[in-house]
């Protein structure tokens, strides 16, 4: 093997594929697709229109209860808008909301609740001077909210339940038809007794996939019941809410560094090793391919037997093995630069800038240096199994069957991504990541409770040990496969040309009518 004659054919290689329109496409279109499964579910949900929704109440007086509650709930986000609005802010609130502004920041979480509390029950303003001022403007601000479109509601804020859900009013006899004919999206049916053991709830809608409606609705529901049986039991308030009060865990993220308290946004930034996995699965599943696709094209079309002619089958291969793999790196270099860049963008657009933020500082040094590793060792050892099947065959046609169970040991760490994700450190999981084949999935998988030293420097050597030996039985089977132009050869004899050290004169293979 000549290392010049090995450059040359990898420099050959690697421009004609970063000279193809269709490498710069793949380039953009993969990010772009990432991104659109990221930022495209919530960004229609922040832009649909609310549902439409009307309630049959038999009771009397639940339905008035829940009102209270939900109007309560969007008072205190309301308050809470108010609160933390910048100088700049105040002036995009509508002006009884700005009015309010100055008192409601002086007003602490606890008294911002209490309020919002007693706006909507007509209570008492809790004894401070912030929230009586604010309290004089109560009328203001019921008519104000009670006015609210949801459209208007949502350009305020729209977490607003009067954003989301707009009650509408239709006799009961025509819910059925109005659901029915879409001008309706559900409706509800509050029981006479809804404190009863046996009470019955109704939901009737055409779409039972997107419980969001649902699961809201029946949370107010639940909290007022709750509350009414508390009261009948002659507990107080207080007594309820201590009895209703669930247990909370605070996380606490435990690293190398320390033990810090943990945030929503870092606890998503634990799965940050899928994206490491579907990254390496994208990334050498389509670039090891290319050294299948490029070996057949130059066979079927006689360049191969040129390059033959003035090079070894070692430097040929060994020439555009290092080729494409540096076409991956320059691939999957350019799509991290993309992906972080863009999130980076456009992360805080959709209220996904505390998870972009602990994404980016997720990503350290040490695990991409072991992404990079594992990267082009799991290449290699796919690049040689595919570019051996591309030197044995003539057309995509003839691949496939050999492709199968390639393609198939690529998907087993798709399915094992969640569960080694959620427990990196199981022996099962530690178990299966020395099997070469997964060790590069099943390592980045690991990464998000980062596994001992020695599991990244045994796989690493192992690995690399495999990819030793594929590369060098692979190299006898694309040495024997370039010259062989008849019929695809089965598995066995395509095993029993790694034991020949030399590929035969001829140029074709001749064919036993018994085969």
């Amino acid at each position: 093997m000549t290392p010049r004659k090995v450059w040359m054919v990898a420099r050959r290689d690697y421009v004609a594929y970063v000279m193809r329109r269709r490498f710069w496409i793949s380039l953009l279109l993969s990010p772009a697709i990432l991104l659109a499964i990221m930022l495209v579910p919530p960004m229609i949900q922040r832009y649909s229109g609310a549902r439409d929704y009307a309630v049959v109440d038999h009771s009397g007086w639940l339905l008035p209860a829940v009102e209270r509650r939900i109007a309560g709930e969007d008072y205190r986000k309301l308050l809470d808008l108010t609160a933390h609005a910048s100088p700049q802010g105040l002036h995009g609130l509508p002006p009884v909301l700005a009015d309010m502004a100055p008192d409601a920041a002086r007003l602490d979480q606890r008294n911002r609740d209490a309020l919002a509390q007693a706006l909507v029950a007509g209570n008492p303003a809790p004894d401070n001077a912030d929230a009586a001022a604010i309290w004089q403007h109560r009328a203001k601000l019921a008519n104000w909210y009670a006015a609210l479109t949801p459209e208007q509601a949502a350009s305020v804020d729209r977490s607003l339940a009067i954003a989301r859900y707009h009650r509408v009013h239709l006799a009961p006899g025509s819910l059925h038809a109005a659901v029915a004919q879409g001008n309706l999206y559900a409706y509800f049916v509050l029981p006479s007794e809804p404190l009863a053991a046996n009470a019955t709830f109704t939901y009737a809608s055409h779409n039972l996939t997107d419980t969001d409606l649902r699961d809201w609705f029946d949370a107010q529901v639940s909290a007022v019941v709750q509350a009414r049986r508390a009261a009948q039991a002659g507990l107080s308030p207080n007594q309820a809410r201590l009895i209703g009060q669930t247990v909370d865990f605070g996380n606490q993220l435990v690293t190398r560094h320390g033990q810090t308290a943990a945030t929503p946004a870092e606890q998503a930034a634990q799965w940050l090793p899928v994206g490491y996995v579907y990254l390496l699965f994208i990334s050498i599943m389509q670039i090891a391919q290319l050294l299948m696709l490029a070996t057949i094209e130059e066979k079927s079309s006689r360049i191969a037997e040129m390059l033959l002619a003035a090079l070894e089958p070692s430097d040929i291969m060994a020439g555009k093995t290092l080729g494409v793999a540096c076409v991956g790196v320059t691939m999957v270099g350019g799509w991290l630069f993309l992906i972080l860049s863009l999130l980076s963008i456009f992360g805080n657009a959709f209220h996904m800038g505390g998870i972009v933020s602990a994404i980016l500082a997720g990503i350290s040094a040490w695990n991409i240096f072991w992404f990079m590793v594992y990267f082009v060792l799991g290449f290699l050892l796919y690049a040689a199994v595919t570019g051996a099947i591309g030197a044995a065959v003539n057309n995509i046609r003839e691949a496939q069957p050999f492709m199968t169970p390639v393609t198939l040991m690529m998907v087993v760490p798709l399915i094992l991504m969640v569960p080694v994700a959620k427990d990196p450190t199981a022996t099962w999981a530690r178990v299966l990541s020395y099997f070469p084949p997964l060790t590069p999935f099943l390592m980045m998988s690991r990464s998000g409770a980062p596994p001992p030293t020695i599991d990244y420097v045994a796989t690493t050597a192992l690995l690399l040990m495999t990819v030793i030996a594929a590369l060098w039985g692979s190299g006898r089977i694309f040495r024997r496969g370039l010259l062989n132009m008849g019929a695809p050869p089965r598995f066995r004899e395509m095993l029993s040309w790694t034991r020949q050290s030399k590929a035969p004169a001829a140029t074709g293979r001749n064919l036993d009518p018994a085969e």
